[in-house]
């Protein structure tokens, strides 16, 4: 009796454990392989206008859709790219001088008009040392995913007092030696 209830408890135990598995595999292919649609172009414009009355930057963002690129997240289909680009003498000012300035401004805009980060828009989080943002947030079964890149101009050739083991400390450069680039990609699940 006692030999078949250790039995039972494994089995249960395995079973469990393959159920989780199942299921996140299940929900993994649900949202992680599915197609996705753009956002409609209302709705893209509505991002657009909240992304420009928050975010204090020039020039402001351009309306594009496009097909997916390839991803690490096998997220196939279009998106709506909301886009700005700039050195950073149009893009900084006296209240964005930092990728963390850039990053704030953007997610407050965006959950001003209803955006919530969510357990889903995690799995898109990224930031790295060399000038790389990249944060989602969820409304109505969208998801607009946000990349912020920061890093010296096109031609900018590092002075030594700008760098140490051969990386370049942005934040030591002047404004006109810096380049943005921002993109805001949105697509219904």
């Amino acid at each position: 009796m006692r030999r078949m209830n250790i039995r039972l408890t494994y089995f249960a135990l395995w079973a469990g454990v393959y159920a989780t598995f199942a299921i996140s595999t299940i929900a993994h292919a649900g949202v992680m392989d599915q197609s996705v649609s753009a956002l409609p172009q209302a709705e893209c414009s509505e991002v657009r206008k909240g992304l420009e009355d928050g975010v204090p930057i020039l020039p402001g963002f351009r309306q594009f859709e496009y097909e997916f690129a390839p991803n690490v997240h096998d997220i196939k289909g279009r998106l709506c790219r909301l886009h700005a680009v700039g050195s950073g003498a149009h893009m900084e000012n006296t209240r964005i001088r930092s990728l963390a300035d850039m990053h704030a401004f953007i997610k407050a805009s965006l959950e001003h008009i209803g955006w919530i980060e969510t357990i889903e828009t995690e799995r898109f989080k990224d930031r790295s040392q060399s000038g790389k943002d990249v944060f989602a947030l969820f409304k109505n079964n969208a998801i607009c995913v946000t990349t912020i890149l920061i890093s010296p101009a096109p031609g900018y050739i590092p002075t030594p007092d700008t760098k140490s083991n051969k990386q370049v400390h942005l934040g030591a450069l002047y404004p006109y030696e810096r380049e943005w680039w921002v993109a805001v990609d949105c697509f219904h699940l």
